[in-house]
């Protein structure tokens, strides 16, 4: 979702005595979008390396709580970086950001850090960073509610369910002014000053799933400032922030159709299951009809949560499709209709996921808005319609708003094009929000695995990795309709 910056035009109008105008032949053109807010002058964090966690290197970077108040109050993000390998060769850094919102930088790196090819780690220093809030980098404070359960049904009873949805912000309110400063741009503005601070003339970036909002957002923000960027599993810029018109009153989920893409891999897990026969345990017969059958069942209590719960966390990754095979299979059916669904599965955030997606991201306030979506949605989608629905519940009332987030446009120019990957089956960021994001930025260019799973991290490709370090040495990005088999398939 991303990019580029145009300079604000500043109007003057001259002063003389009134006169009769011609009319008008045509339309004036509308004026440029204004510069949003850069760094604004704030002082370059001093680096301070110093050897953590084996073989890396650990720092604190001072940068502003608001950006509007540049030489003001300061929070101390926590930045790591594993360097190269290769120092004559070395490029500069590639910075990471591993998804979320919410998820640490810091921690992250030394898991992922060896998966990357030898030639990526002798021309790029490794970093990352914990986002603001999040981590070491200046946490905030939501006293008793790590991961609150949601509490109660949306359908049975929508006044007690959003009432304890609303927990979590409650409890965040104790974060103070922290809690208006977490939107991504924030995240963005962060990561300049560090790109500035290990001493890079431009970024190189690689973000993952959330990451790549944060990248489209840096990527809009400093557009002059980008040498590559890889996104991989990748939100669609717009439906994230806004939508497009018509969608104000749909959360975030139902604007990117991620129940969609959860049942295209559904779907898929059927299929490949079905022709997989003895390797898959749940082939026998027609994997679909049963497990309508066993949905059909469940649906009658509470126990459809689970279920789904189970299904949603074997979509993210193939490799958990034969043990799902194994879960169904054990699982009764009832071959009657389903009815509906009164207890659906609604995920529980983290503190640190609210606190930025919250105020990232528009989404309905009012309880009453989400009845008639819900009716509508499950109709559409009965198995995971209505977790996409509420799945933004814990929003409703946020007790913060970041005046300073990021919403568009999103295709300012850059210099070289942005590389867009993207599992052809993914169940968190689909296809489709890929190349809808390449579009919004204006030289996205897509690169398709054949795979199934959540980012290449849970789909991994040799062919694809091979392309990623080929754009972030060479800058050359693959050519368009490019695609890339996984390294190994289901029920092999």
């Amino acid at each position: 979702m991303k990019r580029a910056f145009l300079a604000a035009l500043l109007l003057l109008t001259a002063c003389s005595a009134p006169q009769a105008a011609p009319a008008p032949t045509s339309s004036p053109p509308a004026p440029a979008a204004p510069r949003a807010l850069g760094t604004n002058g704030a002082a370059v964090p001093v680096l301070h390396w110093a050897p953590c966690h084996g073989s890396f290197q650990c720092a604190g970077a001072a940068v502003p709580l608001s950006y509007r108040d540049p030489k003001g109050a300061t929070i101390t993000l926590s930045v790591i970086r594993l360097p190269s390998t290769d120092p004559g060769r070395r490029l500069g850094s590639l910075f990471f950001n591993f998804g979320g919102p919410g998820t640490d930088g810091v921690g992250e790196l030394t898991r992922f850090a060896a998966r990357y090819p030898p030639e990526l780690r002798a021309r790029f220093d490794l970093v990352s960073f914990d986002p603001r809030g999040i981590g070491g980098s200046s946490p905030i404070r939501c006293p008793g509610a790590d991961h609150l359960p949601p509490a109660g049904s949306p359908l049975r009873d929508p006044d007690a369910f959003f009432a304890a949805s609303a927990a979590t912000g409650r409890a965040c309110a104790a974060s103070g002014a922290l809690l208006s400063h977490l939107s991504t741009a924030n995240v963005a503005r962060d990561l300049e000053l560090l790109r500035q601070a290990v001493g890079d003339v431009s970024l190189n970036f690689y973000g993952y799933s959330y990451g790549t909002y944060l990248g489209g957002t840096y990527a809009n923000l400093f557009p002059d400032r980008v040498r590559a960027m890889t996104l991989d599993g990748t939100l669609d810029l717009v439906a994230n922030a806004t939508g497009k018109p018509g969608q104000e009153q749909q959360p975030v989920d139902v604007r990117a159709d991620v129940a969609g893409a959860q049942q295209q891999e559904l779907d898929q897990f059927f299929a490949v299951c079905a022709a997989a026969g003895p390797k898959c345990a749940f082939s026998a017969g027609d994997p679909k009809q049963r497990f309508a059958g066993i949905f059909a069942r469940a649906s009658r209590g509470p126990e459809v949560a689970s279920l789904m719960k189970t299904v949603g966390s074997a979509l993210y990754q193939s490799g958990r499709w034969k043990r799902l095979a194994q879960t169904l299979a054990a699982m009764p059916a009832d071959p009657g209709p389903a009815v509906p669904v009164l207890d659906p599965a609604v995920p529980a955030h983290s503190p640190g996921f609210l606190a930025v997606q919250c105020v990232d991201s528009d989404n309905p306030q009012s309880p009453g808005d989400y009845a008639a979506l819900a009716a509508r949605e499950s109709a559409r989608q009965p198995y995971f319609g209505l977790s996409a629905v509420y799945s933004m519940a814990q929003c409703v009332g946020w007790p913060a708003r970041d005046e300073d987030r990021y919403t568009g446009p999103w295709n300012r120019p850059r210099k070289n094009p942005v590389l867009v990957l993207n599992n052809r089956f993914d169940p968190a960021t689909p296809l489709h929000n890929a190349e809808a994001t390449a579009a919004e930025l204006g030289d996205g260019r897509v690169l398709v695995v054949d795979g199934y799973g959540h980012t290449s991290l849970d789909a991994p490709s040799a062919c694809a990795s091979a392309a990623v370090v080929r754009y972030l040495t060479d800058l050359a990005a693959p050519a368009p309709g490019t695609t890339c088999p996984p390294d190994t398939q289901p029920f092999p």
